[in-house]
């Protein structure tokens, strides 16, 4: 069959930015590096909107044209699977993408790294349209490791600083525990199902023949899913990432690597489903982190901490809505959150270009709203969006989560009202904490200056799919069924509910007013409780003790390997290399002297071989 041009440039298009940018642009004109990548995203964005087009009136292509590991007459093959899943999660990564591409190339002006930044970040672009479209488990985890390999470059692209290359080590070896999961469960399914070659649509189908094996499958890969979108207690690396360039928290946090696990989950929802009590987990986690980090970017001060507890506790919600059997609902809530999030980021990054600095925290901020107004505005409407406001695009992706919460009744009830207040709370928290006032602890700068177009104009675009990209969720629901793998139907489309509307908007009313009261009625409130109760501080900058212990499991992990190392590299290992030297030499003399050279000897020796083989003969 033959392939799409649209599907071709899907790869030809960044790899021959990349190319381009490495062998010509990167010694002669770094800073023309953007150029070929914009060019390439744009490509990109043309193809996924075609792609999109194509599969919404019912095209699905599932194609493998060449063989790329074959072994004997086993093989594995390089596809593309262009459904509804792969063509939505596509699409938000070559849109919000390319708009960050866009955004980046202002905010970067000027720095001497221009051209590596933009080879590292067009990489982790690249490695992630090639996640969402493989067809196949081995393909799929080829490209999950390069998005680990690109985050662990971008966050650490600052290296000068030791933060940045501890936060981007953090974040790699955290990933190979999630890393080592998805290749565990690709080892059991090549080998239970050796015939299907790890691809969807011939593996989906034979799930029924190996019950006890699916299920460690799919808690294998819920593991690799908690590492790579953040979920508890694999969370922690996801918010010290925060040292990499705002571009780069901006495409992680809404696009990209933090969605791969959803994405995975997704993608294997008819095995993970089959997994007894799995969906269950998932949902639990999933509220988990949702609640616990939601309280944690409400104590936060630094603006692009509290955005990336936000994200934490946004993918919970998403795992939560997976885990509640909405899959649907959690995939357009991952297209929202992909939109809001992004706007929000780049309005923090906005902010941190006004005080010339890499992030900022709200001591510095305070009364923006007058001096950078369009950011305001910008972020206000995200704001809104993350909140699940009506009629905002949050709303309605994250009001069929909760709806769903609150017909299961019970914990998962008491979560959806814990996860509508909090994230209103913290966010408006933020809002009113930046942009209003200031008040006396605050020493914003005497002349910020708002963003220029190449900043502003994408972050524009960005902020109308916050607004309004909520509004499309029927033709999403039509999309999102279309080439559905499984058994059971992915979409469940939610019809409107005034009951669940009713309890989800207000209990995000009052998050509202309560972070209204916290900031304004009592302006000194967020620095008062931190001078009067140190140990409340403390504890939430611990993340309640889970630092603490994520440090002292590193430290026993090191003093084992450092254990290890001594006693059994250097005073076993070392010592059979070392001694292996003189074995040999010791063997060589004693077989050489054998070898005296003399004809007589050598008689000897014929004599005797010959014997041993007569004896031989005879028996």
């Amino acid at each position: 069959m033959a392939i799409p041009l649209s599907v071709v440039c899907l790869f030809a298009a960044p790899v021959s930015a990349l190319l381009f940018g490495y062998f010509f642009l990167l010694k002669r004109k770094q800073e023309w590096m953007h150029w070929p990548m914009i060019l390439s995203c744009a490509v990109v964005g043309v193809s996924a909107a075609s792609i999109a087009a194509q599969v919404y009136s019912g095209h699905i292509l599932d194609v493998s044209p060449f063989k790329w590991m074959p072994v004997g007459a086993w093989s594995i093959s390089f596809g593309v699977r262009l459904d509804g899943l792969s063509a939505i999660v596509l699409s938000l990564v070559a849109l919000v993408g390319g708009l960050i591409h866009v955004y980046a190339s202002g905010y970067m002006e000027g720095d001497p790294a221009f051209g590596r930044f933009f080879l590292a970040f067009h990489l982790f672009y690249l490695s992630m349209i090639g996640l969402v479209v493989s067809n196949n488990y081995v393909q799929m985890y080829l490209f999950w490791e390069m998005v680990g390999l690109s985050s662990y470059l971008l966050i650490g692209f600052w290296y000068q600083k030791a933060s940045a290359r501890r936060a981007s080590l953090q974040a790699f070896f955290t990933n190979r525990v999630g890393d080592i999961g998805f290749f565990l469960a690709l080892l059991i399914l090549m080998n239970v199902f050796p015939a299907a070659h790890a691809r969807f649509s011939e593996l989906f189908p034979l799930l029924g023949q190996g019950s006890l094996a699916i299920s460690w499958v799919g808690w294998l890969l819920f593991l690799a899913a908690i590492a790579k979108s953040a979920q508890f207690p694999l969370y922690f690396w996801l918010p010290d990432a925060m040292e990499g360039p705002t571009p780069v928290s901006a495409l992680m946090h809404a696009a990209t690597m933090v969605t791969a696990g959803i994405f995975l989950m997704a993608r294997s929802w008819p095995l993970i489903s089959l997994a007894p009590h799995l969906p269950t987990t998932i949902a639990a986690v999933g509220a988990f982190t949702a609640v616990f980090s939601g309280i944690i970017a409400a104590t936060r001060k630094d603006l692009k901490r509290i955005l990336a507890y936000s994200t934490v506790s946004h993918l919970g919600i998403m795992a939560f809505g997976l885990g509640l059997g909405e899959v649907s609902s959690a995939l357009f809530h991952l297209v929202t959150h992909g939109f809001f999030k992004a706007a929000l980021f780049l309005c923090a990054g906005n902010i941190a270009h006004a005080l010339h600095k890499s992030t900022a925290s709200v001591d510095e901020t305070g009364g923006l709203l007058k001096k950078i107004p369009v950011t305001a505005v910008f972020f206000t409407a995200a704001a809104f969006s993350l909140s699940g406001i009506w009629p905002f695009a949050g709303f309605y992706s994250k009001d069929a989560i909760l709806g769903a919460a609150f017909d299961r009744g019970g914990w998962a009830s008491v979560a959806g009202f814990a996860i509508a207040f909090l994230s209103a709370f913290y966010i408006f928290r933020m809002l009113f904490l930046a942009f209003l006032g200031p008040r006396e602890e605050q020493h914003p700068p005497e002349h910020p200056h708002e963003a220029g177009p190449a900043m502003n104009v994408p972050l524009f675009f960005i902020v109308l799919g916050a607004i309004g990209i909520g509004w499309f969720g029927t033709q999403f629901y039509h999309l999102a069924s279309s080439g559905w793998l499984g058994v059971s139907p992915l979409v469940k489309i939610p019809g409107f509910d005034w009951s669940s509307f009713i309890r989800s908007t207000s209990m995000a009313g009052l998050g509202i007013l309560a972070a209204y009261l916290w900031t304004m009625k009592w302006p000194s409130f967020d620095w008062d409780w931190r001078r009067n109760m140190p140990w409340i501080e403390t504890m939430a900058d611990a993340d309640f003790g889970v630092k603490p212990m994520v440090a002292a499991l590193t430290l026993l992990v090191e003093e084992l390997s450092y254990l290890l190392g001594i006693f059994w590299d250097k005073k076993t290992w070392d010592g059979w290399i070392e001694n292996t030297s003189l074995w040999a030499e010791d063997a060589a003399k004693t077989v050489s002297s054998l070898a005296s050279g003399r004809l007589n000897d050598s008689l000897w020796w014929i004599l005797l071989g010959g014997g041993v083989m007569l004896l031989r003969l005879l028996k």
